[in-house]
This record gives structure tokens, sequence and C-alpha cells, in this order.
């Protein structure tokens, strides 16, 4: 029988160190047995409070429904990760209806009130109750107690049931009523849920549209927002960017939530990326990772394939995590002794050799691309650039009058499209043959693009550099159409463009009148199309005849728009 406990028994925590009567005490109190019907077994508690003196350690203890012991933790419980690691596989499988009994090696009054760290730890392990006492005794020589119950609609997690002295909560029944919990958002699918972690500044309105581009990538990416923590810019943390209690709280909200994942709005340096990820013992991406995500979803061709690749591993390869000499191996031959190489340093030479083998491939990739730009060099190519979800794909579709099976793919999502594709735009004229133009639909910008994406995307890019015209494509229904523009040009001016650009606004049909009214005081030759009613298209054909062609008099963008709004 003491052989099947101890398989179902764990005693773990900081317990190196402890002397062997010491271990063998420990282990005696975790397989003893508590009532079924009560909350716990006085005596044994008091064996335990005697423990923790002797110690100067906390003691925690969790029991099953039946009242046996599966664990016991020494220690803060926010060094155990996450509590269920730590419960055998056995019981980890059908967790419920769990106890939690704390002893801290505090003063009797904060004994009584759960630590904050050690409140989010304790929410992974979801008990019916948390029963606290003090391991020393007042002046009348009770120990106080208190009994609390899981509440999402406190602060701390933890609702205060009953405070008395441990005699009188250890006889309480085992049958105590929950309060009513926050209902979770239900998913009908298998969607990740996402909370996520923004660094607001001074300007409101745009903090809240980086964060609505921010919900658009999650998205995109297939996942799902259920919360959104937002912390005001102050003093820079280097460790962690955001304060100690800010995520604290974020660690209760991925809890209360049910969020398997959390993401940041801004790029994490690896360590940052460690600190904030052990703190609230949940994955942590940034905003770069998950474009590099979404882009690993698009990449339908082989060539989108291997620069998106390229771009994860430059990306992650600073951001391997290694396990120290627990991992190390040892090489054979005089020079080779010691530690040897780690299986870090064997998983970058891995990822070393497979950059080089990638970029090969890629310079195959640009020179392939080249040859195919010097044969077509005998048409004029127009390139359709603009932040993504702009319209790009829909407006080549609608402006080539391509069939549905050789239209692109054109959703309502950020970043649907990343390979280049290029049709021709036939421009009929009376009396002779029509006039080709090249029309290349590229990948669409975002602010804030990772460096590694722009570096990998290059043999992608360049399809934009060696255009003859740039066609500037802006939603005008989005509102911050504006900031998204001046994104896409100095975007075009970091990579060296120098083709003649051409604002096209989109979206006429669904945009604010006042939306009209500004971009057409800030720019004059701005052409106003609509991709999805057609306004404006032929408009738009006929002004690229006049670019290209000696068509007679050119007519003047004022007519044009005239006859598209």
């Amino acid at each position: 029988m003491f052989i099947r406990q101890l398989k179902q028994a764990h005693l773990k925590g900081k317990i190196k160190g402890l002397r062997p009567s010491q271990h063998r005490r420990l282990e005696a109190l975790l397989h003893k047995r508590h009532p079924v019907s009560e909350i716990a077994d006085q005596l044994i508690l008091e064996t335990l409070a005697e423990e923790v003196i002797a110690l100067k350690e906390s003691l925690h203890l969790v029991i099953d429904s039946n009242g046996l012991s599966r664990l016991l933790w020494a220690g803060p419980l926010d060094q155990s990760g996450q509590l269920l690691s730590h419960i055998p596989e056995g019981r980890r499988r059908k967790v419920k209806n769990l106890r939690l009994i704390s002893c801290p090696f505090h003063d009797q009054r904060k004994a009584l009130y759960p630590d904050k760290k050690d409140s989010i730890v304790a929410l992974d392990l979801a008990p019916d109750f948390w029963l606290l006492f003090s391991p020393f005794r007042d002046s009348s020589g009770i120990r106080p107690a208190s009994l609390w119950m899981l509440d999402h609609s406190e602060n701390i997690g933890w609702r205060l049931f009953e405070g008395n002295d441990l005699a009188t909560l250890c006889t309480r029944q085992n049958q105590t009523n929950k309060p009513e919990q926050k209902k979770i958002i239900p998913l009908l699918d298998s969607r990740e849920r996402v909370l996520l972690l923004m660094l607001t500044c001074k300007d409101v309105i745009r903090s809240e549209r980086h964060l609505s581009e921010l919900e658009g990538l999650v998205r995109s990416a297939g996942a799902y927002t259920v919360a959104v923590a937002r912390q005001k810019q102050g003093t820079f943390n280097p460790q962690t960017i955001w304060g100690v209690g800010k995520l604290q709280e974020v660690a209760l909200e991925v809890r209360k939530e049910k969020a398997s994942l959390v993401i940041t709005d801004r790029e994490l340096t690896p360590l940052q990326a460690r600190n904030i990820e052990r703190f609230l013992a949940c994955p942590v991406l940034d905003r770069s990772e998950l474009i590099l995500d979404i882009f690993a979803q698009r990449a339908s061709s082989s060539t989108g394939r291997l620069q998106v690749e390229l771009a994860q591993l430059h990306y992650r390869k600073s951001r391997l995590i290694g396990r120290g000499k627990s991992l190390s191996r040892q090489g054979g031959g005089i020079g080779t002794r010691g530690p040897g190489e780690t299986q870090l340093e064997k998983d970058r030479r891995v990822i070393d050799a497979r950059i080089e083998r990638l970029g090969r491939n890629l310079k195959q990739i640009k020179k392939h691309r080249f040859q195919l730009r010097n044969a077509r060099q005998a048409l004029p190519r127009a390139a359709l650039v603009g932040y993504t979800n702009s319209g790009k794909s829909s407006l080549l579709n609608a402006l080539c009058g391509l069939s549905v099976q050789s239209q692109i793919l054109a959703e309502n999502k950020l970043f649907a499209t990343l390979d280049p594709t290029t049709r021709r735009l036939i421009l009929p004229q009376t009396g002779s043959a029509p006039n080709q133009l090249l029309l290349t639909d590229t990948v669409g910008f975002i602010r804030e693009l990772p460096a590694p994406l722009i570096e990998a995307f290059q043999a992608t890019l360049e399809e934009t550099l060696e255009a003859d015209l740039l066609l500037l494509l802006v939603d005008l229904s989005n509102p911050d159409w504006q900031f998204q523009l001046d994104t896409v040009n100095d975007f075009l001016d970091s990579l060296g463009a120098n083709s003649n650009r051409q604002v096209v606004a989109n979206k006429i049909d669904c945009c604010e009148s006042s939306s009209l009214d500004a971009i057409n005081r800030l720019y004059k030759q701005v052409i106003y199309v609509s991709a999805t009613s057609g306004a404006g298209l032929q408009g738009l054909r006929h002004w690229l005849q006049g670019q290209f062609w000696d068509i007679g008099p050119r007519t003047s963008l004022e007519s044009i728009n005239e006859k598209s709004i």
C-alpha cells in the first residue's frame, strides 16, 4: 500500500539540502489521509505548521476528493511554474474537486491573505477552496486561518469565504457554495484564445488604431482575441517593458479568460520574451512573430515558403533557449575534453547551415526572376502597392477582367496574398491592335514590418522596384488611410524605389465624404476607383493608356474622376 501511495503522491519544491529525518517527516505527512466530508484533518495541519516553523519555509498541500494527498510543495507557489505539472500524471487527467491547503511562513496577518504571486499559480489548479493558516499561534493559543473561494470577479481571483481559527475551519463541511463565475466566451471551433498586451501612448486615437490593427492580425492568424490589457508608457523597464503590477494583472486575466497565448504589440528582445513568459507562465509572442506566422500560413508557392522559412530562421536564431550543461556533449580525441558542444550550439549550427542553403536557393530565384523581367522588357510594367488589405488583389481582378479560374485570391484579411502575381491588362484601341500592360499585385505593407521578413523577401520586392509605374492603392474606407499611405511611401523610400508613383483611392463607394475632401487637399493628382462596384475602372484604364502610349490629347484626372465619383 505504501508503494502505491508513493506513485500517487509527490514531494516537490525546495527540498534539496533537507536532512533525511526532515525528508521522512514530510513524506509521512504526505501519505496521511484527510476526511472526505470535512475540509482537512486538524492534527495533520498542526504537524504541518510545526514543520513550517522548523524549516522556515512555506508548505502547500494538494488533497483530492478522496482525502488523499497528491502533492506537498515546499517554498512559494510562484516558483512551481504550473502547479498542475507536479501532480502525478494519472491525477492530472481529471483534475476535479481538489483542495489546496497552505501554511505560509509569514506573520499572522499576512498568513490570512493569499500572496499575489501564489494566487495566480493557484488559479491553474482551480481548487474547490483554498485554506490558509498561520504556523504561529496568537496570544490565546489559537491558530488563525482563512477560507478562500475561487472568484474571477475579485482582483486577485479569490474571495474570502470565512475567517476563523484553524480548528473551526477544519470541521467545516466539504460542500461549500461556489460563487457564480464569469461566463467564458465559448468558441465553436478550435481557434486559439489570445490576450493582447498593449503599451499605449498619449495619443488615444493612435493607440486604438494600433489595437484594431493588431486584432486584425490575430484574426488573420486564425485566433480569437478574448481580452486586452493596456498600460500607459512610463518609466522604461528593460527587463519586461511592462511593470510587475501590470504583469500580475495580465497573469490573472489569462486564467480568467482561459487564454492560451499572450501577444504583445511590439517586438521583444529574447530576454524580455523569456522574462514575460516566465512571469505569466503562458506562451508569449510579439507582433513580429505573429506577422511571420501569418506569412507562413499564407505562403502557397515554393518561393513563398522558402522566403518565409528564411525569415523565421533569422528571427528565431537569437531566440533559441538552451538548457545549459544538461545537454552538453563531448567529442573524441585530444583537446575535446570538457563540457563539449552544447545542444544549443548544435541547434544554432543547424540553423546556420539551413540559412546558407536557403540563401543559395534565393539567389537562384532572383536570377530566374531577373531573366523573366528581361524577357518581358518589351511590355510596360506597373505594380500595385499599398497597405495590407487595401484591395490590391480585388483591383487587379476587376481591372484585368479575369475569369474565375485565373483570378487572384482576394479576401478581407491582412496579408491574404503573399506571392507577386502578374497579369496582362489589355487596353483596346479603335482601329488598331490593343495595347498590353503587365500589372503586378505585390505583397501588402504594414507598419514596423519585421526586418528579417524584408531581408528574406528581397526577391519579391524587386518586382516593385523594377516596375515602370507604382500605383499606390489606399483604402479610403479606413479611418487611418493617411497614416497607411505615409507608411507605404516611407517604406518605398527605404527600399530606394525611384519609379513614378500615382495615388489611387479605392473603396470610394463606402467611405466618408470627409475622406474624399481630405485626400483631395493633400494630393491633387488622385484617381478614385472602387474595385467591387467597378466605379472609376474605365477612367483608370484610359489614364494608363495615356501614361505609356501616345493616344492623342490626354484626358485630365478631373474629368476622369467626375465620371467615377
